[in-house]
């Protein structure tokens, strides 16, 4: 259907959309039955045939009309398109090939039941419904490095019509196979004003089930080792001078980490893009953005009897992503990273303190570079090297949990 232009005016029969996406002829139903209570669908018999008259279903016309006004272009529509149209997408972890002995032996199980209702796709080892479901409408969102920063909760749920339960148990799923990489829950806490802050989710695109073009890697990997401030260091030097880090809650903590690297990149991307910009003009854009509606959440409004001491909290924040972008971007120069390659997006990916004084990053690159070695390890340290890699699943699986590529803890 999604290929088809004329989809919105063609109904469509039950049998012939759930083998096309994939699904049980009983999913399809009760799915299609469900949009019609919601006014998305129409009931259209088509009548001239032998016998009782056949039933198809229709987009309403709310749907077309919304549909007709939506002017964005997808960064991720082939990769969407996959997902409901492609059923040899599995359930497989980082950790299995395509061609082991258990997919095999998932994919050799019967299409139907033992009571003869038809198989779920997830049952011979496909990923399920409800998580293509899931991470369509995450693709829809994401950046092409694959970060969605600005999608509440609310939001993924009328998108998914799946309940917070469910959607806390897909992610789960997608972390532990590797679609995700990684989930900064949002938080809601006492002295932030507003809504609870957007949670932020880490899509890994170059998942070996969802390339459109297989085997070809679309962003590169640069790893950043430097001996140097730790990530709590970082957020106190962007919090407020008359701000104690002891007394901010840790998961507020941890968003102001990954919000300082969120607006980092913007200042790297345009660093390494154009080498020659205007710093003070880069610097002041930048400002801008992190006025902007992904910081308002964390505004903090004091108590009418305390001083407002977070009036300077939005300077020291961006001096703090300045300071930091800069930082990164001579030691990518220094390293001699990529000579003559000009990223369109740069994303940062924090990697938790090890403890051992190194602080590491890594930086998620849009498009890949023309090297032979779309990933490297870089050590900025008088007497460096950068170790390079053809890819970055060559890191290995525990490498990569270690730097929050990829994790294994459950949402809270």
């Amino acid at each position: 259907m999604l290929r088809k232009p004329d989809w919105l005016g063609a109904p469509y029969e039950i049998k012939s959309v759930a083998k096309e996406l994939c699904l049980t002829e009983r999913f399809a139903r009760d799915a299609s039955r469900e949009l019609i209570r919601a006014g998305l669908l129409i009931e259209n018999k088509q009548h001239g045939g032998l016998g009782r008259p056949g039933v198809g279903y229709v987009a309403s016309e709310y749907v077309r009309r919304v549909l007709c006004e939506v002017d964005r272009d997808l960064a991720h529509h082939e990769l969407i398109v996959r997902l409901f149209l492609e059923p040899n997408i599995y359930a497989t972890g980082l950790e299995a090939t395509s061609t082991s002995i258990a997919q095999k032996e998932k994919s050799s199980r019967p299409a139907i039941r033992k009571d003869g209702r038809p198989a779920a796709p997830g049952a011979k080892g496909r990923l399920g419904a409800a998580s293509r479901v899931l991470l369509a409408a995450l693709l829809s969102e994401a950046d092409k490095c694959g970060v969605v920063a600005e999608l509440s909760g609310r939001k993924l749920r009328e998108m998914t019509g799946l309940d917070s339960s469910s959607i806390k148990h897909q992610l789960n799923r997608l972390l532990s196979l590797g679609f995700l990489r990684s989930y900064v829950p949002g938080v809601s806490n006492g002295v932030l004003v507003g809504s609870k802050t957007m949670s932020i989710y880490y899509l890994n695109l170059d998942h070996p089930q969802l390339p459109v073009r297989q085997g070809k890697q679309e962003r590169g990997l640069v790893v950043y080792a430097v001996k140097g401030p730790q990530k709590y260091d970082l957020v106190e030097a962007a919090l407020p001078s008359t701000v104690q880090l002891a007394g901010v809650d840790n998961q507020v903590k941890e968003m102001l980490y990954h919000r300082l690297a969120s607006h980092a990149s913007q200042l790297l991307t345009a660093l390494w893009s154009d080498p020659e910009c205007d710093i003070a003009d880069l610097k002041a854009a930048g400002f801008e953005s992190v006025g902007g509606k992904s910081i308002e959440p964390l505004t903090v409004s004091p108590e009418p009897s305390e001083p407002d001491r977070w009036s300077d909290f939005k300077e020291s924040l961006h001096a703090e992503a300045c300071r930091w972008a800069e930082s990164i971007y001579k030691g990518l120069r220094r390293m001699n990273v990529w000579p003559e390659y000009s990223p369109q997006l740069v994303r940062l990916i924090p990697a938790p303190d090890a403890g051992d004084g190194w602080s590491v990053v890594s930086l998620i690159v849009y498009p890949a570079p023309k090297a032979s070695n779309t990933c490297l390890w870089v050590w900025d340290v008088r007497g460096g090297r950068s170790d390079p890699y053809v890819g970055e699943e060559a890191l290995g699986l525990e490498l990569r949990y270690r730097l929050a590529l990829l994790t294994k803890t459950k949402v809270p």
